[in-house]
């Protein structure tokens, strides 16, 4: 019986341990030189306009929350990221009764590169860096109607995060 609940203490302390590594961030893949990071103004090779003020605006956003890189100008950075809008879908999902859409999905992709301009090399590169978000616009019950420029937020927010995620992180 003794042995039974030290099992059961050792188990409960061992559950326990492992649940407080699960709080601890991400460790950053970058050399301890990078500290400051430029970002270029994304480029466009969709017709749709405008769209990469938004991504860019975004990613610098997002590396500011993040706090792990200063965000400055080229001349002045450790790194430098750099990318291309190359895909950008606006298709419908959903149609009622009377073959009005209810419901679009957006897709844009991006291909994206880091580049390490203390050491003058490509840290990572990566094409067609996705998200998608599915909005409705008609009413349906319970549903928030939303324009694209709403999906739009919506997937540069989605495709910011997942960039810094691969740049720090190295989640790719």
């Amino acid at each position: 019986m003794i042995a039974k609940i030290k099992l059961g203490i050792i188990v409960i302390f061992l559950l326990m341990l492992g649940l407080l590594g699960c709080g601890k961030p991400p460790v950053s893949v970058l050399p301890t030189y990078i500290k400051k990071i430029a970002i270029n103004n994304f480029s466009n090779n969709i017709v749709q306009y405008g769209i990469e003020d938004k991504l860019t605006k975004k990613v610098i956003e997002e590396f500011l929350r993040d706090g792990r890189l200063e965000v400055v100008k080229a001349e002045e950075a450790d790194a430098l990221l750099t990318g291309v809008i190359v895909r950008y879908s606006l298709e419908p999902v959903s149609y009622d009764a009377q073959s009005v859409i209810e419901q679009y999905k957006l897709f844009i992709g991006v291909d994206v590169t880091f580049k390490d301009q203390v050491q003058g090399t490509i840290m990572w590169t990566e094409s067609n860096i996705h998200e998608d978000y599915t909005y409705y616009v008609t009413a349906k019950a319970g549903q928030l109607v939303e324009t694209e420029n709403d999906a739009q937020e919506a997937v540069t927010d989605l495709l910011s995060r997942d960039i810094v995620k691969r740049t720090i992180i190295g989640w790719w």
